[in-house]
């Protein structure tokens, strides 16, 4: 991580966190702690396990969980499948409490992060059956409107690898359009903690036309490079894509050309880029890989310029300033 007299907030805050929160339907433990130790391990961080309990005691729909047990057992069921969760993750070394609430899942996880401090939230989304996809739709997206600090979720569609654990290759996507740069900046601290291969890929929409030159993809290319020309120090060379299609769709065809393990979003204020749209959800859905959003926080000043090369491609050039 890079040195300084100064706090970094994206290497503290948010690529190097101190507290997560691990939100769990009881059911996801095989696939999510693997990602939760392997995550705690690189930033020593203190570990959270919350979990839900439905107002209506009889099971967490969002959640798609099997019901739970009857009356008062319910609170000691739930709380002894957290602290058995809890143990495997102590047993690396990593320092493990729980928090079982009544309520909402959506409302206790945002009271959750509140309470705890949580730089990072990890989400489990592999639902069992129709119930169980329901997550999808209204946990993790509900969070995706509020929740400043990434989510970090392992979608229906994940495929059962150790390297999503600890990621070998991340994949970004960058609009090149608003505020990016905040991602761009988290998904570079990713890939140094990680040691990972760093891809940043642009897709240039249907809305450019039906047809994008070569020289218009080699300038968005290039305009990718500049965002890592301060020189980053990683441990391997960052990639450059850029294709011409719909966004979604690129990006998945990226993520299973290149390999990547995980996928990191960033918000824009492009309606094809945004979280604000669903974007995020339907990645979650969709991607056999997790995948990592994070929302834009206070807005960054940006300045968009028409330079020659703009003017040569109609594609307006986005600088960071400062």
């Amino acid at each position: 991580m890079p040195n300084s007299s100064a706090p970094c907030f994206h290497t503290l805050s948010f690529s190097a966190p101190r507290r997560i929160l691990v939100a769990t339907d009881l059911t996801d433990c095989d696939y999510l702690l693997p990602s939760v130790i392997a995550q705690a391990k690189a930033s020593n961080a203190h570990v959270t396990l919350a979990h839900a309990i439905h107002p209506s005691n009889s099971f967490h729909i969002e959640a798609g969980i099997a019901p739970y047990g009857s009356g008062e057992s319910i609170d000691g069921d739930v709380r002894g499948a957290l602290l058995n969760m809890c143990h495997q993750i102590e047993a690396h070394g990593i320092i493990c409490d729980i928090d079982v609430q009544h309520g909402v899942a959506s409302e206790v996880v945002r009271e959750a992060l509140l309470a705890t401090g949580a730089q990072r939230l990890i989400l489990g989304t592999h639902g069992r059956g129709k119930l169980g996809q329901l997550v999808l739709g209204s946990v993790a997206n509900e969070l995706l409107k509020t929740v400043e600090v990434p989510i970090f979720a392992v979608g229906p569609a994940v495929l059962n690898s150790p390297d999503h654990a600890t990621p070998k290759k991340i994949l970004h996507p960058v609009s090149l359009a608003g505020d990016f740069q905040k991602s761009v900046d988290f998904a570079l601290d990713l890939a140094r903690i990680y040691g990972a291969e760093l891809t940043l890929l642009h897709v240039m929409t249907p809305e450019f036309g039906s047809k994008v030159s070569e020289h218009s993809l080699s300038w968005a290319r290039n305009a990718l490079a500049e965002l890592v020309s301060g020189g980053a120090e990683l441990a391997r060379p960052v990639q450059f894509m850029t294709v011409y299609g719909k966004v979604i769709e690129e990006i998945l065809c990226a993520a299973t050309h290149i390999g990547a393990d995980w996928i990191v979003l960033g918000d824009s204020d492009s309606p094809a880029w945004s979280l604000k749209d669903s974007m995020a959800y339907k990645m979650f859905a969709a991607a056999t890989c997790p995948v990592c959003a994070i929302r834009r926080g206070p807005r960054v000043a940006v300045e968009v310029t028409e330079k020659t090369t703009a003017k040569a491609t109609g594609i307006p050039v986005v600088e960071p300033l400062g």
